[in-house]
């Protein structure tokens, strides 16, 4: 099992950027994003409980719903199915507002399903876990700085 965390603020509104953050069609504007596609709403709001959602690069697809959503301080998600397999895959994004913005931790736990060496594959796969968050960190600052 392998963990990547990363810390940001970003200079906008926490409303905004939790905003922008829990609504994962966003994320189709992030450069390594090829595909997001809502299968169903949350329970009570569209990106809330209860929410799946398909994401699709070029390396990954994965299937996450949403299990716990804490306006504008919390949202945890969990793996449903993914390519490569993976045993596990669950993430959750804090925020909280500061003096410069909107302060983000972005957690990701997983670990990939193989056969033979998984612990080497999850290894292999955590500077592209961390990539992609920093890759839809940066997009969302430079399109919350816009505005």
């Amino acid at each position: 099992m392998r963990t990547v965390k990363l810390e940001r603020t970003i200079r906008a509104p926490l409303a905004d950027v939790f905003e922008w953050l829990t609504d994962a069609t966003n994320f189709q504007r992030v450069p390594i994003i090829r595909r997001v596609t809502p299968v169903r709403p949350g329970n009570l709001v569209e990106h809330g409980v209860g929410a799946v959602r398909l994401l699709v690069t070029p390396l990954v697809r994965v299937t996450e719903e949403i299990v716990e959503y804490d306006p504008p301080r919390l949202i945890r998600y969990k793996l449903l199915s993914s390519y490569p397999p993976m045993r596990t895959q669950d993430g959750c994004l804090e925020f909280k507002e500061t003096e410069g913005g909107a302060w983000i931790r972005w957690t990701a736990h997983f670990e990939v399903d193989a056969p033979l060496f998984a612990d080497l594959w999850t290894a292999g796969m955590a500077p592209m876990v961390l990539g992609g968050i920093r890759s839809v960190l940066g997009t969302a600052e430079k399109e919350l700085r816009r505005h």
